[in-house]
């Protein structure tokens, strides 16, 4: 349950006379609503142009709190680490920012490439993608992993499982899953990643280029994107209006941003093509 929620709750518990007013209820609340008026916890009752809800029933509407909120409402004063203390303090695992940790999918088709932990331990990713076409690492506090040479960051699923075939030169292969998180960023700009390039390859559009800006702001001009000439080339066949008229906004805020080079070059693109092109279609 969300914060949102647990402020409402208590909104209505302080006031149970008076109530709260039902054009006052939050969006992320009618499911409350909804929940506390079956089990009769809550009634409505109108005031002037308007209608108020109220406590009806002190014992149900505890009930209901304590199977939602096993520490009661009170604000604990305390961010959660992670998911399982949102659960501890809020009743509500997305409460947590992120995760204790987070799993992330590598790839390298060149032989003897490692990473490295802080304590000397090997993660012999081109062996086990050879084996099993993949490699994955825990990111977290306790664990710190570092490498040096080409890294892509690729942002979909398929362009990462053949990222070899359009960026041979690229020693390992981050799967950005989308969007990179904010503890992917936090790696990638760690000293112990300081000695890579690191090679954006995303979707050629709005997003994929804040995305790039993102990476840029955060680990500086070792940072380039992979915008080969044949994109050009590709958009008028391959490209889609949508890419552009679906992320607007994002476009806009583009615009006004001193952009780096490659993005420069791809909203000229936008605009002479009227369209984005999906990174798959350098796969063609």
């Amino acid at each position: 349950m969300s914060q949102v929620q647990r402020r409402f709750l208590r909104a209505l518990r302080d006031g149970l006379d008076r109530g709260v007013p039902a054009s006052a209820v939050p969006a992320a609340c009618n499911g409350i609503v909804a929940a506390l008026e079956t089990c009769g916890a809550i009634e409505r009752r109108p005031a002037g142009r308007g209608e108020f809800l109220r406590v009806r029933s002190v014992e149900a509407f505890g009930l209901f709190v304590s199977d939602r909120f096993p520490l009661g409402l009170e604000d604990p004063g305390e961010m959660p680490a992670d998911r399982v203390s949102g659960v501890r303090l809020y009743g509500d695992a997305k409460a947590a920012v992120r995760g204790r940790s987070e799993g992330v999918f590598l790839r390298s088709t060149k032989p003897g490439t490692n990473l490295e932990s802080e304590s000397g331990q090997l993660l012999p990713v081109a062996d086990w993608t050879s084996i099993g076409g993949v490699a994955a690492l825990t990111l977290e506090e306790s664990r710190r992993w570092r490498f040096s040479g080409t890294v892509a960051i690729v942002e979909n699923a398929e362009p990462f499982w053949q990222f070899e075939r359009e960026l041979p030169q690229a020693d390992l292969a981050v799967y950005a899953a989308g969007r990179l998180s904010e503890r992917v960023l936090g790696w990638l700009a760690s000293e112990g990643m300081a000695g890579c390039r690191l090679v954006h390859w995303g979707d050629y559009d709005p997003v994929g280029c804040m995305e790039f800006i993102r990476l840029r702001g955060r680990c500086g001009d070792r940072a380039t994107m992979h915008l080969p000439s044949r994109v050009e080339d590709l958009l008028p066949t391959f490209g889609k209006a949508a890419l552009l008229t679906d992320q607007i906004d994002i476009l806009t805020a583009l615009r006004r941003l001193a952009a780096p080079s490659e993005v420069a070059a791809l909203l000229d693109l936008f605009d002479r093509h009227r369209r984005g092109l999906e990174q798959e279609a350098l796969l063609i």
